[in-house]
């Protein structure tokens, strides 16, 4: 992974970042989360002569490049399309086989109370902690059943042996276990099997805040000029709503 992962260096840490990833996605965000799975699914099936693979990740696909059969008459790998679930691409979303990288409902358990763990009296800043609980899904796509299964294999089993090592390079705090669910044709269409693997994230959380008492007198005394508060709130609603 050396010259594709980088890392920042701030409270939390090491946080993930990809090499030239836009400012605009913050290190160690679910967006951020997504796209390093990405790359470290296309990194496994990239070409490989030591440790050939029935499939290859390709950066290039259209629907109509699909292969029927499997495998190959010529025994050259097929070509796999990984990426984002939210891809609404049609001409890459209809390519099979693929893995479809996507999150789950992220939840943060109070560990601590208020998730409070210290304060500075001298400026009264107070500095938080908590863990972020974020599960990511591979869905394995195929054509043919037994070929959803292989794929999921292959990603189940790479995330199990390398957890604890992408769990040090990314800056995470934990990597559950993988769960490699069944192999179960899709609702829309029966000619389509899908094999999800399923795992857990912990992110380390750490914030500060500052005294807000100026703040909170300043928002006040600006509504308290106003004659009706009430219009007030829905002017900012009704002009926000026309936008």
């Amino acid at each position: 992974m050396a010259g594709i992962i980088q890392t920042d260096e701030g409270l939390r840490g090491k946080l993930p970042r990809l090499a030239g990833e836009s400012p605009n996605v913050a290190p160690g965000t679910p967006l951020a989360l997504i796209g390093l799975w990405i790359v470290a699914l296309r990194h496994r099936f990239s070409s490989d002569p030591n440790e050939p693979l029935p499939w290859i990740w390709s950066p290039d696909l259209k629907s109509e490049a699909a292969e029927d059969g499997f495998p190959l008459p010529d025994g050259s790998p097929r070509k796999l399309f990984i990426g984002a679930a939210y891809d609404v691409e049609k001409s890459v979303r209809n390519y099979r086989p693929a893995i479809y990288v996507d999150r789950g409902d992220i939840t943060v358990p109070k560990l601590i109370i208020d998730d409070h763990v210290g304060q500075q009296l001298s400026t009264s800043l107070k500095g938080f902690w908590a863990l972020a609980n974020i599960p990511i899904t591979f869905y394995c796509e195929s054509e043919n059943a037994g070929e959803s299964s292989l794929i999921a294999d292959t990603v189940w089993f790479y995330i199990l042996a390398t957890r604890d090592i992408f769990r040090e390079s990314f800056g995470l705090y934990d990597i559950s276990h993988p769960v490699m669910g069944a192999t179960k044709p899709t609702e829309e269409d029966k000619e389509v099997w899908i094999t999800p693997v399923s795992f857990e994230v912990q992110l380390d959380l750490r914030w500060s805040t500052r005294p807000i008492a100026p703040l909170v007198r300043e928002i006040t005394q600006h509504i308290q000029e106003k004659k009706n508060p009430d219009e007030f709130y829905h002017e900012i609603v009704l002009r926000d709503l026309e936008k």
